[in-house]
């Protein structure tokens, strides 16, 4: 019995594959969202979500919460290179290692709030669906 034999990345294949993402596209909706995990809570910020994600023009969105440094849960982290950046999540278990192995204290509290400055991730992505759909149609329905 295989139930994610890809994580969660067969959806994006399907959606290209299937040909829906162009077609929505071409309809001219505008935002997608993907909720990955089984928090039903996450639909209250739902509206707040596609409201800062058009008003900001933003390609991708993520709903977030305040963590506490080494909380069981994953971090929304800019990532600096020499040549370009990367936001992305960075697993709770690797953040640490990740953060003294470039030079930094770790995952340190803010001395005012008592949480960490990288928050945490719900898993629930917000996309503009035409960058997403034109992204999907060059990589051959694979998320970069």
């Amino acid at each position: 019995l295989q139930t994610k034999p890809h994580g969660h990345g067969d959806v994006h294949m399907l959606l290209h594959s299937s040909g829906l993402a162009e077609k929505w596209s071409a309809q001219g909706l505008k935002y997608l969202m993907f909720f990955q995990d089984t928090n039903g809570l996450v639909f209250h910020a739902a509206p707040a979500a596609f409201g800062v994600s058009s008003t900001m023009k933003l390609e991708v969105n993520s709903i977030t919460v305040p963590r506490r440094p080494g909380e069981a849960v994953g971090a929304i982290c800019q990532l600096v290179g020499k040549e370009k950046s990367l936001t992305c999540n960075v697993e709770y278990n690797q953040l640490e290692g990740l953060m003294k192995a470039a030079g930094f204290a770790g995952d340190v509290a803010d001395e005012k709030t008592g949480f960490s400055p990288y928050p945490g991730n719900l898993n629930v992505l917000v996309f503009s669906i035409p960058e997403y759909a034109e992204t999907l149609g060059k990589s051959g329905g694979m998320v970069p």
